[in-house]
Formats: C-alpha cells, structure tokens, sequence
C-alpha cells in the first residue's frame, strides 16, 4: 500500500519535501481508513469527491475547521493526479452573479424558524438570521461577532460593529431589533457562534428547515438587505461603506430587482433632491 502512496503524492507535484511529508500523512490516513470502510485501495474508488468529503469533514469532525480544510485540500490535489476518473473542474461561467432576495413572507418564515424553540443553538440561529437579513453580514462576519459588538443608536435602532478585514459600524434593520435582543438574550455567553470559520455558521444554517426546499442562504440574505436600502433610498455612498464592499456590477444587478417599481411620476418627484 505505502508505494502506491507515494506514487499517487508524486504524482501530485508537491512544493517541497515538508509539504511531501505532509501530504503522504495525510494520504495514507485516508487510504487505511478506505481500506477498513469501503475494503478497497483501487485509486479509482477511494479517491472520488464525495469520499474525499465524507473523510475530511465528517470522520474527522472532532479536528480542527482548519486541519479539516487542509486535509480536504491536500486530498483533492492527490486525487486529481492520481486519478483519471477524477471530475473535471465545472467550466468558468463569469463572474458572481447576484441572487434573487427573499420575499417579505419568507423572511417572515425565516425569522420564525430561528425563534423555533427546542432545537440546538436557538441564539446562534436568531443571530444567523438577524445578523444576515438585518444587517448584511457575510458569514465569517457572523462567526467573529460577539454580544458586545451589537450596540444601540439613535430612535433605540441597534447597530453591529464589524470585525475582520472590512470594520464597520453597521445598523441592523427596525424588523429585526427584537431578533437581535432575543438573541442576546439567550446566548449563554459572549460569542453568538462558537468557532469563527465561515462553516461554522454553515453548521447553524443546517439547523434549519429548509423552506421551499431550499436551505437558508447567507447570498440571498445579503441581497435582500442591500435591496431594502436601495429601496429605502440610503445614499450610495453611504450603502457601500456599511456593506464593507459594493461593486458597481453589484449595483447594476440590484437595480435589475427593482424594474418596473416606479411609475414616471413618482421618479420625477424622487429626482427633485438634486
């Protein structure tokens, strides 16, 4: 079994011989771990995507996010070169586009599946929701944030501050305030969300039922609060800063979900500002 380890992390070109080592380890794991689950070493059997998954995020789920996504990395470098049944990459279609908002009713399910009591992580999914519909808050934004962070504004409005790459003193939306209390309140001690990687808010968002057959997703939560302001009318500038990043792409495509909205008139008298 060992030489065929190292052909396959040979085959995979490593950067140097500490990185070798490394991914011979973690190889040789998965393939004795393959051996014992699926009774086969056949490079074209054991390294496929989904094993590749399942070993990485779920057999290891006690490890580190860290170790976890490593090891899933490694894995899939070593199976696209040792196995030539491997997937091919999806094509590259361009670039992100942005996705359709929720409706007003199912933000409204939303927000009652978060309050839902007698499943895990009550605070963490009203926060999920609250922080994401109410304040436009990427996923590693949510994990980062603590009970401190949320702090009151002018007319009682509740406003978060932003950790990581883009602070930010950001306003949650007036429908959600009471969300956002309600979660403050049930959090039993400083951080919304234990862990700080973008897959620990994931684990939360599986806690929900999936509404429409679709699980919750941070994308259209973050479309459906830029909308709210652009509808709102909060000045452009202003609306890039506290989204932390706003392309103008971005705002083409938001603009797109308001067509056919305004009638002329009530365009005219909006235009009279300038």
């Amino acid at each position: 079994m060992l030489p065929s380890v190292r052909d396959w992390v040979a085959a995979a070109e490593p950067s140097s011989a500490k990185r070798a080592r490394h991914m011979l380890v973690l190889t040789a794991r998965f393939v004795v771990w393959a051996r014992r689950m699926l009774g086969t070493t056949d490079v074209r059997s054991v390294f496929y995507p989904d094993n590749v998954e399942f070993f990485s995020m779920v057999v290891n789920a006690h490890r580190r996010a860290s170790w976890r996504e490593s090891t899933r990395g490694v894995l899939r470098a070593v199976g696209r070169a040792a196995n030539p049944d491997w997937p091919p990459p999806p094509p590259i279609v361009g670039r992100r586009r942005v996705v359709a908002p929720y409706t007003k009713s199912e933000e409204t399910k939303w927000v009652r599946s978060a309050r839902l009591v007698g499943r895990a992580n009550r605070a963490g999914r009203m926060w999920v929701v609250g922080g994401s519909l109410g304040a436009g808050l990427k996923g590693t934004e949510l994990a980062a944030a603590r009970t401190e962070d949320v702090v009151g504004i002018a007319d009682q409005r509740l406003a978060v501050r932003v950790r990581g790459r883009l602070p930010r003193l950001v306003p949650i939306r007036q429908t959600y305030t009471d969300l956002v209390w309600e979660a403050i309140g049930d959090v039993p001690g400083d951080r919304f969300i234990t862990g700080t990687s973008r897959n620990a808010v994931h684990w939360v968002v599986g806690l929900f039922t999936p509404l429409n057959g679709e699980r919750f997703s941070l994308r259209r939560a973050r479309t459906t609060w830029l909308l709210s302001h652009v509808a709102a009318g909060t000045p452009l500038d202003v609306l890039q800063h506290v989204a932390g990043s706003l392309s103008g792409n971005t705002l083409t495509e938001l603009l797109q979900h308001t067509k056919g909205t305004l009638d002329d008139e009530t365009a005219a008298v909006g235009a009279l500002w300038a």
